[in-house]
């Protein structure tokens, strides 16, 4: 008896190794798919931003749109989806400027983990609207976390100077 119950602990213990190695892997996936984003996004930044540098239009940066991110490879590979502009969640990231000369990026569909990190690891924004609601950088952890809604529907619109 004593070998059965020996051997159902081992069965156990094993068990409860591999649910854990299971619950890391899901976990630094799932910090990859961030880490993947917040690099995505600085990178068709500092591309749009070096595109429109020495731009001396009147209207700034206005002309901006996913077809000229896309046009102009500004936006890395993996975010391209034909003249549209994707997300680590398969969610729509939309392009645009404005006359004073910022570049303007939402993203949609993020996740309350993912909406959290990225406000807070993003650098160099002037502000960001999270789910609507518009805080000027840097923000709190605290408040970008309380912003952040539960579920896969949040949405952030960073806002970044030209230069």
């Amino acid at each position: 008896m004593s070998e059965i119950l020996g051997v159902l602990f081992k069965f156990m213990l094993a068990l409860l190794g591999i649910a854990g190695v299971v619950v890391l892997l899901y976990e630094a996936m799932s910090g990859s798919s961030v880490g993947t984003e917040i690099a995505n996004l600085t990178t068709l930044q500092g591309n749009l931003a070096q595109l429109y540098t020495g731009s001396t239009t009147t209207t700034g940066t206005s002309s901006i749109s996913d077809a000229v991110a896309v046009s102009a490879d500004a936006a890395p590979s993996s975010m391209v989806s034909g003249n549209n502009l994707v997300n680590q969640w398969n969610k729509a990231v939309t392009v645009s400027g404005d006359a004073q000369g910022d570049i303007i990026i939402a993203e949609t569909g993020l996740p309350r983990g993912a909406c959290a990190k990225m406000v807070t690891a993003v650098p160099s924004y002037n502000s960001v609207s999270i789910n609507g609601t518009s805080l000027t950088a840097p923000v709190d952890p605290g408040t970008a976390t309380s912003a952040c809604q539960a579920g896969d529907n949040n949405t952030l619109t960073f806002t970044f100077g030209r230069t």
